[in-house]
């Protein structure tokens, strides 16, 4: 067992007793980590805000190679991410963030890149205009299954490597746009606008921080259907964003398929 240190990011907490609480961090140097953290239901708490989810904190904790649990011995807030959301569109963007990496990572494997990304994702989550974040978030999406190994092909066949249909045929499936040929024998084929084709290749690879400003990005619900039908297909524990349906039930999150979205 050793003493370790690492800056991490709360992803959520679960009580442990009538005084303690385990904590799900996803940490830049042990990857995900679920940290017992003894008294941090007491009031008050020696944490502080370090524990909030949302929060990106530096951890102190006894590792236990062979554990699922590790002992909690401090935890410095960083930035109390969670307090200064201040707008329910706001939070529930960076909820769904933190969602995402819940649902997508296993275990501690440390992936600096993706911590870095999740992180940018935060901050841009309090400080981009809010037309901005529905851009922001389907980036975030894109570019974090891309870390992971499954960067959707856009530029040819994702079946054959061949020239890509004139009539734009997504596959979730198979990673990709689509080829005549093998569009005509792929199951569970979209056909895309050509809006949404250029929103995708533009998100999926450029600043996170500028998706707002890069792209009038259009049909943006058509864009966010196709991102959740490829996730669902790639990662076995990924059921959709619970915390986008607080946003889906707002009468102007949905745009409509022949106006420009917001972002």
């Amino acid at each position: 067992m050793a003493l370790v240190q690492s800056e991490g990011i709360v992803l959520k907490t679960h009580a442990l007793g009538d005084t303690s609480r385990i904590v799900v961090a996803y940490t830049r140097d042990h990857g995900l980590v679920k940290l017992v953290a003894k008294g941090a239901r007491r009031t008050p708490s020696r944490f502080g805000y370090s524990l909030e989810p949302l929060s990106r904190a530096r951890f102190r904790f006894y590792h236990k190679p062979d554990r699922d649990l590790h002992l909690l011995s401090q935890a410095e807030t960083l930035d109390p991410i969670g307090s200064r959301l201040g707008d329910l569109t706001r939070l529930a963007h960076a909820q769904a963030a933190i969602e995402l990496i819940d649902r997508l990572v296993w275990g501690e494997e440390p992936h600096e890149e993706l911590y870095d990304l999740l992180a940018r994702t935060l901050g841009c989550a309090v400080e981009a205009p809010l037309a901005a974040l529905p851009a922001v978030t389907i980036a975030f999406e894109l570019q974090a299954a891309s870390l992971l190994g499954y960067r959707p092909r856009l530029e040819a066949c994702a079946g054959c490597g061949g020239p890509l249909s004139p009539r734009r045929l997504f596959s979730p499936a198979r990673g990709g746009m689509l080829c005549d040929a093998c569009g005509e024998t792929g199951a569970g084929t979209i056909h895309l606008s050509a809006d949404a084709l250029a929103g995708l290749s533009l998100l999926v690879s450029r600043p996170l921080a500028e998706a707002g400003d890069y792209l009038e990005v259009r049909r943006a619900g058509e864009i966010l259907r196709v991102v959740e039908a490829f996730m669902r297909e790639h990662f076995q524990r990924f059921h959709g964003l619970r915390s986008l349906e607080v946003l889906r039930s707002l009468p102007d999150f949905e745009p409509s398929e022949d106006a420009p979205c917001p972002g």
